[in-house]
């Protein structure tokens, strides 16, 4: 489990100061109580309205969404593409870039054909939502 040190504490290691999230077994959170405070654990949800919510640091927030929303390929774009652009507004792009990428060789090594590879290469990059946005960008519409 994961907690917070707020008062610093000595180990076999050396002093674990203030401030440090550090992991412990739970069998040891009564012993160090009034030293350290558990952390929840990270979680996501939707609420009724299909806005993203979490708490704590999520570690893989793209698969999480991908989880979330597999029954609604439209909201998972937007949140996926709302995501992206919070990280870093060139994350889609690079994302794109590996999408062609990885297509590319699965067609060429692989001897998959174009749909094939396009298609297994946005479900291991968690892009499976964007098949209709790339497919309407290449014919024009």
């Amino acid at each position: 489990m994961r907690a917070l040190v707020i008062e610093p504490f000595p180990t076999a290691r050396g002093i674990i100061p203030a401030g440090r999230i550090i992991e412990i077994p739970p069998a040891l959170l009564e012993k160090l109580q009034g030293k350290v405070t558990p952390l929840s654990q990270p979680e996501a949800w939707l609420t009724e309205t299909g806005e993203l919510r979490t708490r704590g640091v999520v570690p893989d927030l793209v698969a999480t969404i991908v989880g979330l929303t597999s029954d609604n390929l439209p909201l998972q774009r937007e949140l996926l593409t709302r995501h992206c652009e919070a990280y870093d507004r060139h994350h889609i792009e690079h994302l794109w870039a590996q999408w062609a990428e990885r297509t590319a060789i699965m067609e060429c090594d692989g001897g998959l054909s174009r749909h094939e590879a396009e298609y297994l290469a946005a479900e291991r990059l968690h892009l499976l939502a964007f098949l209709v946005v790339r497919a309407d960008a290449r014919s024009g519409n």
